[in-house]
């Protein structure tokens, strides 16, 4: 009984770490497009391309780059 409930918060505890390692990795991505946006007078999308930012993770990319230039201003 012990081990199945340890296992479970051991599952929680993993998904956690594996969300906020995304979230990481999408800021990063967001400031690396902002960066080629803004030097190299890109659009979001090029940018993206020069990245090499996954198609399945664009639109994760995309808010985080808004939120991004949001904070800015």
């Amino acid at each position: 009984m012990m081990t199945r409930a340890i296992d479970r918060e051991v599952d929680d505890v993993c998904d956690l770490s594996q969300g906020i390692m995304d979230k990481g990795i999408e800021k990063g991505l967001a400031k690396a497009v902002t960066n080629i946006m803004k030097a190299m007078n890109k659009t979001m999308a090029e940018a993206m391309d020069l990245s090499g930012v996954d198609e399945a993770i664009r639109p994760e990319v995309e808010k985080a780059v808004k939120a991004m230039n949001q904070s800015d201003r």
